[in-house]
Formats: structure tokens, C-alpha cells, sequence
């Protein structure tokens, strides 16, 4: 696996997390598409809280403190708790993005990290973690949490678009 290449990608994704959000107004920010779905507030408001509570000290845990117990929070419970959908959205993007930074810093610091240390218990998966697990689920979660900003995109644009419909543009969801 190439190191470099997947610190490379975590910055990049955060500019792209950035340009979704642009798109949205205040209003758009809140809107919930379904009563299970997540609002592009509580998305972006989340992988801040996943960059410091979950990646980062997860990559940290098991370079150098492997015997560490893993961290355990509810994701639900921080979103509520944590007002996620209150918050101002500019404000949640420079706040991932500052937190990104800071990930990326730290990543490029550590030169050549050993990715096949391994974590002494198991992971949320319950399967034991290797550090390269962990930056790849990294990246993967960016791209899931990007994909998921896009179709938030495309419910409020085709809410919002009526009385006309995207229908047009093939996307079937």
C-alpha cells in the first residue's frame, strides 16, 4: 500500500467534502430528506467528531499504544447530543477542514509508519486492526460520507426543483 498516496487522498477529500457543502444553503443544510436519512449539517458535523474521536486516535492507538482499550462513543449520541443540526455550516467546514489539516500534518510527521502494527483487542468490527486497516477505512469513510453529501444534493435539488423533475438526468435512487 502506498502510505503517501492515501494521506494525499484524506486532504483532497477534505476540499471535496468543502465544495459539496458550498452548495447548500442554511435551509438546505437542516433539510432531512426521510426520517432515517442524515441532514448535510449532521454529515459534516460527524466526520469532524470522527477525525478526532475515531481516525486519528485510532491511527495513534495502535502505533503506539496497542494494548489501549478502543475508544467507544455512539455515533447517534454524539449527532443528538451534539446538536449537529443547530450548528452553522460554514462554521462545521472550517472546523473539519482545521481538524483535517491536523490529521494530515500528523500523517506526513510519521514518514513511514508501520501499517501492519496491530491493535491487542478488536475494533468496532470485532476483528483485530492493523494501522492500514484503519487509513484505509479512513479514506473509505471520506468517499462514503461523499457520496452521501451528493445525494443529499440531488433529494434537495429534486424537492426543492419542483414543479420540474431531474428525471432526465438518469439517476434513479
Amino acid at each position: 500500500m502506498d502510505y503517501k498516496r492515501h494521506v494525499d487522498q484524506l486532504e483532497k477529500n477534505s476540499g471535496i467534502v468543502a465544495d459539496l457543502a458550498a452548495n447548500f444553503s442554511s435551509e438546505q443544510a437542516a433539510f432531512r430528506p426521510a426520517k432515517t436519512r442524515w441532514t448535510v449539517l449532521e454529515t459534516v458535523n460527524h466526520l469532524i467528531d470522527i477525525e478526532t474521536m475515531d481516525f486519528r486516535y485510532v491511527f495513534e492507538l495502535i502505533l503506539f499504544h496497542p494494548a489501549d482499550s478502543w475508544p467507544k462513543f455512539s455515533i447517534e449520541t454524539l449527532r443528538t447530543a451534539g446538536k449537529y443540526n443547530e450548528r452553522d455550516l460554514s462554521t462545521s467546514v472550517r472546523n473539519f477542514i482545521r481538524e483535517r489539516k491536523k490529521s494530515v500534518a500528523w500523517l506526513r510527521k510519521l514518514g513511514n509508519p508501520d501499517l501492519n502494527a496491530l491493535h491487542s483487542g478488536k475494533g468496532f468490527t470485532g476483528e483485530k486492526m492493523r494501522a492500514g486497516d484503519v487509513l484505509v477505512s479512513w479514506v473509505a469513510h471520506d468517499l462514503y460520507h461523499i457520496r452521501q453529501l451528493s445525494l443529499l444534493y440531488w433529494n434537495i435539488l429534486n424537492e426543492w426543483g419542483k414543479p420540474f423533475s431531474p428525471k432526465y438526468s438518469g439517476f434513479k435512487q
